[in-house]
């Protein structure tokens, strides 16, 4: 009988927890009713027949109870060698490979202990789990192409942590669930009280994390699926693109990319908040105003995005006419049509993209590492077809960069080859700056001060034209 309920509890996968609970706390009460009807020999199970002994009782009631607690248990996915979205399967693979170049980054920029910034915890390792994943399919494309399943596992993590890819994590700060969304949240609590903590893996082993206290702004990448090139600005988070993560960052790249999310954080904070809550306080106006003044501010605001759509279709034609990405023109021209696509709260954050610029090209050279290193980035982006991001520069954003450049004390000798970088007034071979005092840390967090975007801000066309050339599979 034993192997019979071994049998059943291996075969039945109930995936609605929310059943199984309710299941097993009535099981008492109903064991009490059947054994009262039992001995009043009313039982239904006995119509007809001789009754159960109560023994014949306890053997059901725990039959049942194996039933529901495997229906209530966590079956972990493996890889079978079924077929799967080739398309996701790469973006998964990439999505590991972006985690695991910028966690070493996050890191350094711990290094700074910059006084001038807003702060936020980050963890020396970046955990991921699929518990959450509805298709079988997609599931097994997790396992396969980052070692993912329903467990909490490590997909990065920096080398001066005992933390390797792929270790399960079975306990957070003594808190343990088979619930990998849980056991995430977790994580995610004890990183942002920023009090160190421990991690129980599943070998036994134990390890202590102590969060990391670095400039406001987590760098993620989108998650692979159907959005997995957005692009997403916050005060908080900022989400890149698959697109840069493709490009195999290197780790002068990495930095660049996580200080320069810092810096929008830091200094076009206060933009994307006047932006949001001002929005905000636009809707509830426009919720209450009389008849008349709603159908006056919808035809504003319908010249205004036409307005805004025959502006952007006409950059676009001009983006579509550009052969393939690499020139100076190309690259100016994409980032403005970057630019130009973005609204809402992305829109505020593109403002501020210029002094984020400022901000990763000032703190690169404080951590010893090349400030020019994201003209090169832009180029190698630019040459792949990367660009729908905000790291392309427009030719307001070069002109600045140049004139950083240009002030980097000279150097006899420099141990870094330099990409070709296409931007007018910086020599190819133009020494990488190591003096912090021509990087002066506070020179960039003077911020504009914010105002309420007009109607006339960029926004999203149904009618603009989608440039070919440069266009990207969202």
């Amino acid at each position: 009988m034993a192997s019979w309920l071994e049998v059943v509890a291996a075969r039945v996968n109930v995936t609605a927890l929310r059943i199984c609970l309710p299941l097993i706390e009535l099981l008492p009460t109903q064991l009490q009713r059947l054994r009262m009807a039992n001995l009043n020999n009313q039982s239904p199970l006995c119509a007809g027949r001789e009754y159960l002994p109560f023994g014949g009782l306890k053997l059901i009631a725990a039959a049942a109870t194996v039933v529901a607690l495997a229906g209530c248990t966590t079956t972990y996915t493996v890889d079978d060698g079924r077929k799967v979205d080739e398309k996701l399967l790469a973006q998964i693979r990439t999505y590991g490979q972006g985690a695991q170049a910028i966690r070493p980054a996050i890191v350094k920029s711990a290094e700074l202990h910059d006084k001038d910034c807003s702060t936020q915890y980050e963890l020396p390792f970046e955990a991921e789990t699929s518990y959450a994943v509805k298709s079988d399919d997609d599931k097994v494309a997790w396992v396969r192409g980052l070692g993912v399943d329903e467990h909490l596992r490590v997909i990065a993590s920096s080398p001066d942590i005992a933390l390797a890819p792929g270790d399960i994590l079975t306990a957070v700060d003594n808190y343990d669930s088979t619930n990998g969304i849980k056991m995430l949240r977790r994580l995610m609590d004890r990183r942002d009280d920023g009090d160190p903590f421990d991690v129980k893996l599943a070998s036994g082993k134990v390890v202590k994390v102590t969060p990391l206290k670095v400039c406001r702004g987590h760098v993620v990448f989108a998650p692979p699926g159907k959005y997995a090139n957005k692009q997403d600005y916050h005060w908080l988070t900022i989400q890149h693109p698959e697109e840069i993560a493709t490009a195999n960052l290197t780790s002068d790249e990495a930095e660049w990319l996580v200080l320069w999310s810092q810096g929008l954080s830091e200094e076009g904070g206060v933009r994307m908040k006047t932006y949001t809550y001002a929005m905000g306080s636009i809707k509830f106006v426009a919720a209450v105003a009389i008849g008349a003044a709603t159908a006056g501010a919808g035809l504003a605001a319908g010249s205004a995005a036409s307005a805004a759509g025959s502006a952007l279709g006409t950059l676009a034609v001009h983006v579509a006419v550009a052969e393939i990405p690499g020139t100076l023109a190309q690259i100016t021209t994409a980032a403005a049509a970057n630019k130009a696509s973005l609204f809402g709260v992305n829109w505020a954050a593109s403002t501020a993209f210029d002094k984020a610029d400022k901000w990763a090209f000032n703190r690169m050279g404080l951590l010893g590492m090349d400030p020019r290193t994201g003209l090169e980035l832009q180029t190698k982006l630019a040459q792949a077809g990367a660009t729908h991001n905000g790291l392309l520069f427009d030719e307001n954003r070069l002109k600045q960069m140049d004139t950083l450049v240009a002030a980097l004390p000279p150097a006899k000798n420099t141990s870094t080859a330099t990409a070709d970088v296409p931007a007018s007034g910086v020599e190819v071979d133009a020494p990488i700056g190591r003096d912090v005092s021509a990087s002066p840390v506070g020179a960039s967090t003077d911020v504009a001060p914010a105002t309420t975007p007009s109607v006339v801000a960029p926004m999203r066309s149904s009618n603009a034209p989608v440039a070919p050339a440069i266009a990207t599979t969202q």
